[in-house]
């Protein structure tokens, strides 16, 4: 019987040994990098400047002031809008009579930008002041105003970023001077050639509102003007994008004047 029972025993043990469960693992999306609208951009000035049609060359410009308002948002939005803006320039340029590069190099350069909130210096309690007999005063000495320590690459980013954003575009260009990391230098270009095209676009809404004008000393004064701004332009950043472009609106001012 004894020998029954422990048979028995030896087809059924009591424990069962369990392996632990483990949690299952949490799958996270990666956060997307910014993007960097310079090199559709500068396909965009090609077409712009190559086209002769009123038409195509207003759709253009609201095409390129998409791209601007676009570099406030977040990845996502910018990835889609550069997809469009991407397909609705190829489309563009294939109206144009001559073949234009515009179908290769569209890839767009993907800059990962750290984005980090400048922290504000920590405020310290003052002390109540207790009332005190008058003391005479202490013969002058030059005060030396303390020395604040010197910004970080990620402050000085932060800042430089803003100053983009609010399209202060020189400010962004002082500050991003002694940074030499690849995104800083990313945005640099992308605020110079912000700034160029700005100044661009204003010479010549200047060039264009006085062409019309009476052929005398005020005409002559204001495409003057308008011709020098365009010079200024190159000689300030002469690694700009819209470089070319500007020397034959320089030339077309110098056209009018009959230099």
């Amino acid at each position: 019987m004894l020998l029954l029972l422990l048979g028995c025993f030896g087809h059924y043990p009591l424990v069962t040994a369990t392996a632990p469960v483990q949690a299952a693992a949490v799958h996270t999306e990666p956060e997307l990098p910014a993007i960097t609208f310079s090199p559709l951009e500068e396909k965009l000035e090609i077409v712009f400047t190559a086209s002769s049609d009123d038409d195509q060359r207003d759709r253009l410009s609201e095409l390129r002031e998409l791209l601007h308002a676009m570099r406030a948002k977040d990845p996502l939005a910018q990835r889609r809008v550069y997809d469009y803006a991407e397909t609705m320039l190829k489309i563009e340029a294939r109206s144009l009579p001559q073949s234009l590069p515009v179908e290769e190099g569209m890839e767009p350069l993907v800059v990962p930008i750290e984005e980090r909130p400048l922290e504000a210096a920590p405020v310290q309690a003052v002390p109540p002041v207790e009332a005190v007999a008058p003391v005479p005063p202490a013969p002058s000495v030059e005060t030396v105003a303390p020395v604040e320590a010197a910004a970080s690459p990620a402050e000085l980013l932060g800042r430089a970023r803003a100053a983009f954003v609010r399209a202060d575009f020189l400010s962004a260009i002082d500050i991003l001077a002694p940074l030499t990391a690849p995104e800083a230098t990313a945005l640099r270009k992308e605020a110079v050639n912000a700034w160029c095209r700005s100044e661009r676009e204003s010479a010549g809404a200047a060039f264009a509102a006085n062409r019309s004008l009476p052929v005398g000393p005020e005409r002559t004064a204001a495409l003057t003007q308008a011709r020098d701004r365009l010079t200024a332009i190159n000689l300030r950043f002469p690694d700009n994008t819209f470089a070319a472009s500007i020397a034959e609106n320089i030339a077309r001012v110098n056209a009018e004047l009959g230099n």
